[in-house]
């Protein structure tokens, strides 16, 4: 599937947002300016090209149309067609990546709780698509609402809609790639980890749970995470350690203990290869209360 990767931040703001039914014999115009056109059809089909490259863009259809590029009708619509459209800037020193999407693992971030930056985000979208009418047109239709009476406080609320809007997107295009099986039970297999971190690890018991063979939940949660389901959760029982180190005053042995550590030497060799530090000097460098 052909992809707009949006590095974030900046964000991509919206400038507008619109509404149309045209009847039966309408051609889009031309036109080429400097902002990313979304279309959606929720009904009929609008015939469109973009530099020499045509598009039906039938019901439950969208097409991003991008800035620069010459865009027209290709053909006048042959039946009553309903289009929203959304015109949105993304900086130009900072354009998007088209590309095709080849996979949807997620790789985690090194993050901690006393970060002082934002952590770099991506928002995926799909150039041309299938999109779900149901999640979509609500959004659609506060948006045109808000955009009908703008002030600047509904603007801000505006703009927060339109990448509510992006998070569907996003989520709908990988919900329907043909990995949408693997990554859905990937999630289900990491938020199964996180939910039993103070039992013991245990395959047999998970493959019972889940009703699936260990080494496919293994690889579903590597396509996913990019890590085993024992790498996973020494991941998430160092960042349950990390906020019980800096926020609380339970002994460090107490704290390995909560996060699923018996053997607190081996909190402490884990702990140190995830963070190159031990959880002893994690404490002294990123604590926010006085320990007496």
């Amino acid at each position: 599937m052909l992809v707009l990767e949006m590095q974030v931040p900046p964000l991509p703001l919206l400038a507008t947002v619109g509404y149309v039914l045209w009847p039966s014999g309408v051609m889009h115009a031309e036109r080429q300016f400097d902002a990313f056109d979304m279309i959606i059809c929720t009904k009929g089909t609008l015939y469109m090209e973009e530099n020499d490259v045509p598009y039906n863009v039938g019901q439950g259809m969208m097409l991003v149309l991008e800035p620069g590029k010459r865009h027209l009708g290709s053909r006048p619509t042959d039946e009553e067609t309903e289009v929203y459209w959304i015109h949105f800037q993304y900086p130009a020193d900072s354009q998007p990546k088209l590309a095709q999407k080849q996979s949807w693992r997620q790789p985690l971030l090194e993050t901690t709780n006393q970060d002082v930056a934002p952590p770099p985000a991506v928002i995926e979208i799909p150039k041309f698509a299938a999109v779900d009418l149901r999640v979509i047109v609500p959004l659609l239709a506060e948006m045109l609402q808000l955009h009908s009476m703008l002030t600047p406080s509904r603007s801000f609320e505006l703009q927060t809609l339109f990448s509510q809007l992006l998070v569907q997107l996003q989520r709908g295009m990988a919900s329907g790639s043909h990995q949408a099986r693997s990554r859905l039970l990937g999630e289900k297999v990491a938020a199964y980890l996180a939910d039993r971190l103070n039992a013991p690890f245990d395959s047999a018991q998970m493959e019972r749970d889940l009703h699936y063979h260990f080494d496919y939940l293994s690889r579903c949660l590597k396509d996913y995470t990019g890590m085993s389901p024992l790498k996973f959760r020494h991941y998430l029982q160092v960042e349950r350690a990390k906020p019980l180190l800096t926020h609380s005053e339970l002994s460090l042995v107490k704290i390995g203990e909560q996060c699923g550590f018996q053997d607190y030497n081996y909190f402490i060799r884990l702990f140190k290869r995830q963070t190159s530090f031990t959880p002893g000097e994690y404490r002294k460098r990123y604590q926010v209360i006085r320990l007496d």
